[in-house]
């Protein structure tokens, strides 16, 4: 069967897709333009997530990144250790109503010390029960945050967690240009290394002239970008200090995450410092993609979806489980408004210890490239190449001098599967591929004319 590229190019064009604007209900959903694992993968790699389909009574929610808060800072308004960019809170230290004075004022007054006592009591107790217990080897070598162990009230394990993070977690002040320091955007970031090391996100640092790292004792330092990885949306900034709380890393290889499982988010929202919201994991290895103006669309695999609530400023900061210990950089949310709304994303925590290693070691993060742009199939495709249901990926360009080309991928092959198992999308196979480093080879299962054929494709590096 031939393939007639244009033809089957133009339902996929970037221009036909509608904008975020109110949808009619008879309105037809557009599907996205080609997927790309060569250069220029992350415009189209991969579909929103299923919650971002188009409604017709409202208008389309996209994924972003949390937006920078606007510069509101003003530095007569700004309290100790109040971060570039946000408002300072009223301060209600030690203000009440006094009750009117009554014939029981001195009764009252026993009662309220009375309380008081109680309270005081059961919080010592509440403490003695969850204080964070710190390794044996804390005492030793790399200064790390404590690690929580769960002996009480589970109600409790929030206000714990935050107490142990809470020092692991910096608010970044990004600056272009000559503009004051909060006068361009505000992130946050995770003491990854006690030595000075801090995991944020590329979309944070991307385009500074200078940062500022704020840590939670206040502490103002120069921060330098030691390396970014765009493709998967994180970077490593260091400042000049070696005695740093790292955080504590999760090794979700041994133990790994279970959707429902709490989870707590920290970070400088709207410049916020150490803000706390928790949540759960709501679904795990989502496939996102991130609409942004600058950047196009970014496509990030197998990212942790949460409702813990993420706004502008939590970029990189740190998604923790109830023991304190790193599961994601929080780097995305799925909205209609540009505010939270109870779907945010992170970059798990294996993929940024691989990137945030690799750019410590070497300034750069390397990708497989598998050298060719595609399509899903969709049921018009299939009736078109007799498949029996519309899965798969349609091979629409192949990139000279890559594995596809060397093991003979043609445009308008069909590949359906990957080392054997059954392939669902363009979207998938762009996963699939990221997950996988230079030099390994994948068996592709190929339909072209009608006849299953298996391909052999070693995998190149992504030219830098």
């Amino acid at each position: 069967m031939s393939y007639d590229r244009e033809e089957w190019r133009r339902p996929w064009r970037s221009e036909d897709m509608p904008a975020s604007a109110a949808t009619p209900a008879a309105a037809e959903p557009s599907t996205p333009p080609p997927a790309d694992t060569g250069p220029g993968e992350p415009a189209w790699a991969q579909p929103a997530p299923e919650s971002t389909q188009q409604l017709p009574y409202a208008t389309r929610p996209i994924a972003r990144y949390p937006q920078p808060p606007p510069a509101a800072w003003d530095e007569s308004s700004a309290g100790p250790g109040s971060p570039a960019g946000s408002v300072r809170p009223p301060d209600t230290t030690g203000t009440v109503d006094a009750p009117a004075r009554s014939g029981r004022g001195r009764s009252g007054l026993f009662s309220l010390l009375a309380g008081l006592l109680g309270a005081v009591i059961g919080t010592v107790a509440t403490l003695a029960l969850l204080l964070p217990r710190l390794d044996a080897e804390a005492a030793q070598g790399p200064v790390t945050a404590p690690t929580i162990e769960i002996d009480g009230d589970l109600n409790q394990v929030v206000p714990a967690v935050a107490q142990a993070v809470t020092p692991s977690v910096v608010t970044i002040d990004v600056m272009n240009g000559d503009a004051p320091v909060g006068g361009d955007g505000l992130g946050s970031g995770v003491i990854y290394r006690s030595d000075g090391y801090i995991l944020t996100n590329h979309h944070v640092i991307r385009g500074a002239s200078s940062l500022r790292v704020r840590l939670s004792s206040g502490d103002l330092l120069e921060g330098e970008v030691i390396g970014s990885d765009e493709l998967n949306d994180l970077a490593v900034v260091r400042i000049d200090r070696d005695d740093l709380p790292a955080v504590n890393v999760r090794d979700t290889s041994e133990e790994p995450l279970i959707v429902g499982e709490q989870v707590v988010a920290i970070g400088s929202p709207f410049g916020l410092q150490a803000s706390v919201t928790s949540g759960i994991i709501s679904a795990l290895d989502r496939q996102l993609r991130v609409d942004e103006e600058e950047a196009g669309a970014l496509v990030i695999p197998s990212v942790i979806q949460t409702d813990a609530a993420i706004n502008p400023g939590n970029s990189g900061g740190a998604l923790v489980d109830a023991r304190g210990r790193l599961v994601g950089i929080n780097t995305a949310i799925l909205t209609r408004t540009g505010a939270s709304q109870g779907v945010g994303f992170a970059v798990p925590v294996e993929q940024a210890i691989s990137s945030a290693d690799q750019l410590i070691a070497q300034g750069f993060v390397e990708h497989p490239l598998l050298g060719v742009s595609g399509l899903d199939v969709t049921p018009e495709v299939a009736e078109e190449f007799g498949l029996e249901a519309p899965r798969g990926a349609l091979v629409d360009s192949v990139q000279d001098g890559t594995g596809a080309d060397d093991a003979g991928m043609r445009p308008g092959d069909i590949i359906v599967s990957i080392d054997g198992e059954p392939l669902a999308s363009m979207s998938e196979l762009v996963a699939e591929v990221r997950r996988r480093q230079p030099g390994e080879t994948l068996e592709l299962g190929v339909v072209r004319d009608g006849e299953q054929l298996t391909l052999e494709v070693t995998l190149g590096e992504r030219p830098r």
